[in-house]
């Protein structure tokens, strides 16, 4: 590794009482990805601010090209060809391409804005970043991926040395991501040194030259990008890697779900959904089945498509709930029949994030609380209590915005509101996506809790030892179809042969 470009010695910073950053270390090269670990709270966000001067520190040393130096705004690491990409894109939606590159730098010519020579140097800043897209376009009809992709754009724009990326594969496809991969490789390629943040194990070894790992203010470690993924989450929770999930089922009840050759017809076929064709699996009483597959096998849409979100249409073959066969073609068919849906998106469909934790706990289930029509404010806090309680939110402030809860917390409220009812099944999509490692302990030990309840769970992740380590039974998607079930409770062939993609790419 080369000398390092930026180099951060004994970094300290205190917030009153909370004590953020305890002296860390962190150095970066000129064409390095150094991708930095850690759970919510470990300091993560501190360290970046200090990085991208937004953050003053208490005490310690920034050298840059091996010269001391003091951000006291994110406009003097801006100068210095530091660019933070938040997770939370700064792009204006109601602006072009090209005028999200160059807002604030407008090009002018005679006072007045030159349109023409904007979208000609943002086209060569797209082509820069590996982007295909029309300088031209509004950024509200881009996918959240190309977003991304301009979101970099704009940073070269500054001619940036230093990208620091804060989960930017967040709410990305797998496709999306392999493409913002191979654009990060290239950058680095050409010499741009970049800090990147994530949640995601499985990209440290695609990406990484180096990995550092946080903890509460700490660096604990700094590995190669090879070192087993037990190694990380070990660093990472303070435990072995076999410690985040717990014990399979020792015993299932009836079954909850059956299907068997069901195929679903959208009303309106939508051009990259794909409908469920030919799937036969069940779901029985205590039991956690995971769904895996390549994108676009079809497991969101089988699992929306089950509690008629989303898309209208009819559903074909066996389908049964508890041993009855239904015709499941709306919400409130599903949560009748109890079925329950946490979706993929808990920022964009699974809260509102502008209201209160309490209303989002309640919204599903009203009723509870309006005794007479009205809203009981005694009933709502009794309700949103021990919700809170049950499910760990913290803050346990009924009265929190939303959007200001960490990833972690934000998806428990939306499990608190989705379990109000007291459903029988539950369909989950992605559940611990842009969730820390220890908030996904959690949320396994609560599964596997309501599993032991008679909750019967049906889980449709990408993450390859979350199935693994979580499931019951895991059944293989592809194209729409089932293709293959492993379990109950996989071997150890079983689980070579999923992680390998044997299965996955058949």
């Amino acid at each position: 590794m080369t000398r390092p470009i930026l180099e951060l010695r004994g970094i300290d910073k205190r917030y009153g009482g909370v004590h953020a950053l305890k002296g860390v270390d962190f150095s970066l090269s000129a064409g390095e990805v150094h991708v930095l670990l850690g759970e919510n709270g470990a300091g993560k966000s501190t360290l970046m601010g200090v990085m991208s001067g937004a953050v003053i520190p208490d005490d310690g040393t920034v050298d840059l090209d091996h010269m001391p130096v003091r951000f006291t705004s994110p406009r003097d690491a801006h100068a210095a060809g530091i660019a933070m990409i938040p997770q939370e894109l700064d792009l204006v939606p109601g602006l072009d391409i090209a005028a999200n590159l160059f807002l604030g730098n407008e090009i002018t010519s005679g006072g007045v804005l030159s349109h023409r020579e904007m979208r000609r140097k943002a086209q060569a800043l797209l082509a820069r970043a590996g982007v295909s897209l029309d300088a031209g376009l509004p950024v509200s009809s881009l996918r959240m991926g190309e977003r991304q992709l301009v979101a970099i754009a704009k940073a070269l724009s500054a001619e940036a040395r230093i990208l620091i990326m804060d989960e930017p594969t967040a709410a990305l496809s797998a496709a999306e991501a392999d493409h913002l991969f191979t654009v990060v490789r290239d950058l680095s390629a050409r010499g741009v040194a970049i800090v990147y943040i994530s949640h995601r194990l499985e990209e440290v070894a695609r990406i990484a030259h180096r990995v550092t790992v946080m903890r509460d203010g700490l660096v604990v470690g700094t590995t190669a990008p090879d070192a087993p993924q037990a190694e990380l989450v070990r660093l990472l929770v303070g435990r072995p890697f076999s410690d985040l999930f717990p014990p399979l089922a020792t015993s299932i009840g009836p079954s909850l779900l059956e299907l068997d050759h069901a195929g679903f017809d959208p009303v309106v076929p939508r051009a990259g959904w794909q409908a469920p064709i030919d799937v036969s699996l069940g779901v029985r009483a205590g039991e956690i089945v995971g769904l895996a597959g390549l994108m676009g096998a079809g497991r969101t849409e089988l699992l929306s498509a089950l509690h008629g979100f989303g898309a209208s249409g009819r559903w074909r073959g066996v389908i049964k709930v508890r041993g009855r066969a239904m015709q499941l073609g709306s919400i409130k068919a599903a949560r009748r029949a109890g079925i329950a849906y946490v979706t993929d998106d808990r920022r964009g469909t699974g809260l509102v994030l502008s209201h209160t934790v309490a209303q989002n706990v309640v919204m599903s289930t009203l009723r509870r609380v309006t005794p007479f029509g009205l809203v009981s404010r005694a009933l709502e806090r009794r309700a949103v209590a021990r919700a809170l309680e049950d499910y760990d939110v913290r803050p346990r402030q009924p009265s929190a915005k939303v959007v200001n809860l960490s990833g972690g917390n934000q998806q428990k409220v939306v499990f608190a509101k989705e379990l109000m009812n007291g459903p029988s099944l539950l369909l989950l999509d992605e559940p611990t996506r842009g969730v820390d490692v220890g908030a996904k302990a959690e949320i396994y030990r609560r599964l596997r809790d309501l599993a032991e309840q008679g909750l019967g769970v049906l889980v449709a992740s990408s993450e390859l030892p979350e199935l693994i380590g979580l499931c019951d039974r895991i059944v293989v998607m592809k194209a729409g179809k089932t293709v293959h079930t492993f379990g109950p409770q996989p071997n150890e062939d079983d689980v070579r042969r999923i992680s390998e993609g044997e299965v996955l790419a058949a």
